[in-house]
């Protein structure tokens, strides 16, 4: 029993390597840094749903054998196009949100199928050839909207141009116009909230497992007892939560302190089931098979470039979506760079999660977005107290975010390298 058991561990230690990790390294720079739980907790709930969209949208390509879409910067593109064109027009609330949506979509769909085009021509080499066409895209933004702009395009609104009347200025701001488009549609602080997801939870997990029982009663069929012990996890919390809230003074004004954007985490949500959903039809079967081995999908006789092509529209969609959903609730947009970093920032949170460059799921990005940004919130307080300078404090934010990755890629290769290793022997 004993052996047992510490094989089991032991196993499930190498598979969530990565994971431990950084969740030891998070826990860690939340000592170091000294932050207030008030201030951690708000960086982390603004973040995560600030975020998480555009992480998400990295889940597909993955899957369907394209690897880590560094191109998303392409889908920020058009949401960034999309908002700049929706404030021109003076549209303000939560009509400018929809209206930056509707905008986006064709753009992205646009954008994703001309990306496809080329990854199917660098069949291999997918990661890197979308990083580069990151670059040439954002040649090419720049070149619209700090020249053609205000020359051979109009433009409505003179006070977003520069003094020359020539280009967009570098710097917007979007206070009484697109700022909290979708925030202020839903937005409670976390005591509230917990009480209701709380509760709502608690349903939820009720009416699944009563339903599943029943169900698979009839084909009988016993519950799989992964997804009970699933169910017990999600309760518990739910209820210590709950708990915590009634019974704890600290926790009590900790969470009123905090706001919560319920209206950006429904989106979120619904993004999680779109990709539940989706890999459960044809079409998420057709990106199962293409990721796995593309020669014996084309003898299945799926038609593997489409199948591609989609995987990267649905990708830089979600994308664009992604970055109006982060724009509105940060309120100011550095016009030429706030598509920069988006890539970079998205694919180191999803492998800290556990994803990998052939696999990734919500749970890999749920997770790594909350430890991912545990870590980068509190980095330059982290460096700050480590090396006394505020300046490296800074330098030690960009230097943790390329580190990430390289250490989440080199635990996953050297993971892969050991499991093939021992499937040999």
């Amino acid at each position: 029993m004993q052996t047992t058991m510490a094989s089991r561990l032991k196993a499930m230690g190498k598979k969530y390597n990565v994971v431990i990790f950084f969740v030891i390294l998070a826990i860690a720079a939340y000592i170091i840094s000294g932050v207030a739980p008030t201030v951690f907790l708000q960086e982390i709930a603004s973040r995560f749903c600030r975020n998480t969209f555009q992480v998400l949208a990295l889940i597909i390509p993955v899957v369907a054998g394209l690897g880590l879409n560094f191109s998303i910067v392409i889908g920020a593109m058009a949401g960034q196009m999309a908002v700049i064109h929706t404030v021109s027009f003076g549209i303000t609330g939560f009509p400018s949100f929809l209206v930056s949506i509707l905008i986006s979509t064709p753009l992205a769909i646009l954008f994703g199928f001309l990306v496809g085009k080329v990854l199917n021509k660098t069949k291999g080499n997918e990661m890197i050839t979308s990083m580069i066409l990151g670059y040439l895209a954002n040649g090419i933004y720049q070149f619209i909207y700090l020249y053609l702009i205000g020359t051979v395009i109009p433009f409505p609104d003179k006070s977003m141009m520069n003094d020359n009347g020539v280009g967009i200025k570098s710097s917007l701001g979007f206070d009484g116009t697109f700022r909290y488009s979708l925030t202020d549609v839903w937005n409670t602080n976390l005591s509230d909230f917990v009480l209701v997801a709380g509760i709502a939870a608690l349903v939820c997990v009720a009416a699944y497992l009563i339903y599943s029982f029943v169900r698979r009663k009839k084909a009988g069929i016993p519950l799989r007892a992964s997804r009970i012990a699933g169910c017990i996890v999600i309760a518990a919390v739910s209820i210590f939560l709950l708990v915590l809230r009634q019974v704890s003074f600290q926790a009590q004004f900790i969470m009123r302190f905090v706001t919560f954007p319920v209206s950006a985490l429904i989106c979120i949500l619904l993004l999680c089931l779109f990709n539940t959903w989706i890999f459960r039809t044809k079409l998420g079967h057709d990106f199962r098979a293409v990721g796995m081995n593309q020669q014996v999908a084309m003898v299945s006789g799926i038609n593997v470039n489409r199948t591609r092509i989609i995987a990267m529209i649905l990708s830089t969609v979600f994308a664009a979506w992604g970055q109006i959903i982060r724009l509105q609730d940060i309120g100011t947009m550095n016009t030429y760079s706030a598509h920069e970093q988006i890539a970079l920032l998205a694919v180191a949170a999803i492998l800290v999660g556990g994803a990998s460059v052939v696999k990734a799921n919500n749970k890999n990005a749920i997770l790594g977005i909350i430890l991912f940004h545990s870590i980068f919130a509190v980095s330059p307080q982290v460096g700050t107290a480590l090396f006394e300078d505020s300046q490296v404090g800074e330098y030690f934010r960009v230097f943790l975010a390329y580190g990430i990755i390289f250490v989440a890629l080199a635990m996953n290769a050297v993971q892969q390298a050991k499991q093939s290793k021992e499937e040999k022997g």
